[in-house]
């Protein structure tokens, strides 16, 4: 008997007071609610301005816990995450934020975050988004057109940007204010093979590199910033300049593929994403979500994460995100209405290790070469 208490309290512990990776078994959440209902409040990172949504869905469901939201850029949080973990003052419990690659590297593997899977999820997400840090959902970074102006996508390879008809007419977002954008960039690089391959279908040579340039992705990235790529700072910026275009012409941009949502809060946007562009229509990122160190409410950041991480449905904490464009991790939630599901994409999936290792070069090489 003895024995038994020992194990019970040793797992009273783990519930009230563990910072590491669930354990195995069933998810209670009456349990963990009323230990995080002590605590009384949670205080979320968030690069989403979606974090005021769920957390309003969550104080509902769990009475008795304020969601102290803060939306700042995926940058500034991992900036700011290391000033407080450096002055012990420890603010954040939990984190909510894109480029895995710098949060693995500079928080994760130097214990300033940890990883959380709730017990009752661990079966129904793939391993790859459950480690080294819990995957909330995939983002897809796509190209879109202006469909009023065009009654068909106008291109059919990326490399139809780098051409002269397209000069001045593609816009992409800033990757010196978006990481998400040197992930693009760089997994573009990473697949300078294939880059090359399509370079060759789609005007019948082998692509000639430009001095200095070492590969394909390189040379797409080169050809389209001297081709007078227009560089905007946001996401919803690329968005508005393509579905409100009045020119006869309009341009091109990339974006996020989840900014199909903005159509429904103002219908004079007119854009839609291109399906059928090779080699690939775009790059899928992730967006993470990790426990933090010291966090004052460690039990309040474990309920609140397997709050958005939803239902079945796309419900619950998941619902600001379950829009066209972001795509679940959980396998039995399927795809937005009016998506296809992400293995039905042809898309490349930026790899952290590559981004962390070669994203660098990349952004220098995208500073180096802009007009």
């Amino acid at each position: 008997m003895r024995k038994v208490v020992s194990v019970l309290s040793l797992l009273s512990l783990v519930l009230c007071f563990s910072f590491s990776n669930a354990a195995a078994g069933s998810f209670n959440e009456e349990e963990l609610y009323q230990a995080a209902k002590k605590e009384g409040e949670v205080n979320i990172y968030s690069y989403s301005s979606r974090v005021f949504k769920f957390g309003k869905t969550f104080e509902a469901k769990y009475p008795g816990i304020k969601v102290n939201g803060f939306d700042m850029d995926s940058p500034e949080i991992v900036t700011k995450v290391l000033a407080e973990q450096s002055a012990k003052n420890y603010v954040a419990d939990v984190i909510f934020l894109k480029d895995p690659s710098t949060v693995v590297n500079e928080l994760y593997n130097k214990k300033l975050v940890s990883n959380y899977v709730p017990a009752d999820l661990e079966a129904l997400i793939p391993a790859e988004y459950r480690e080294p840090l819990l995957v909330h959902h995939a983002s897809v970074d796509a190209i879109i057109y202006n469909n009023e102006k065009m009654s068909a996508p106008p291109i059919k390879s990326l490399w139809e940007l780098t051409t002269p008809e397209w000069k001045g007419r593609v816009i992409f977002p800033d990757p010196q204010k978006m990481s998400e954008y040197v992930e693009v960039l760089a997994t573009i690089v990473q697949h300078s093979d294939e880059m090359a391959a399509d370079y060759k279908k789609v005007f019948g040579k082998d692509i000639e590199l430009s001095s200095g340039i070492e590969n394909a992705g390189y040379e797409w990235i080169f050809r389209l910033l001297n081709n007078d790529a227009i560089i905007l700072g946001s996401t919803n910026s690329v968005a508005e300049a393509v579905g409100l275009s009045d020119q006869a012409n309009p341009p091109v941009g990339f974006t996020a593929y989840s900014r199909l949502r903005d159509k429904e809060k103002n219908p004079k946007l007119k854009f839609d994403v291109m399906l059928d562009v090779s080699p690939v229509i775009g790059v899928a990122t992730e967006v993470i979500i990790a426990q933090v160190n010291e966090a004052k409410h460690p039990n309040a950041a474990k309920l609140l994460t397997r709050w958005m991480m939803g239902d079945e449905k796309g419900g619950n904490g998941y619902e600001p995100y379950f829009v066209m464009g972001n795509f679940p991790v959980r396998t039995d939630v399927p795809a937005p209405e009016g998506s296809k599901n992400l293995s039905e994409l042809k898309l490349w999936k930026a790899d952290p290790d590559y981004v962390w290792n070669s994203g660098q070069q990349v952004l220098d090489f995208w500073v180096a070469h802009l007009k």
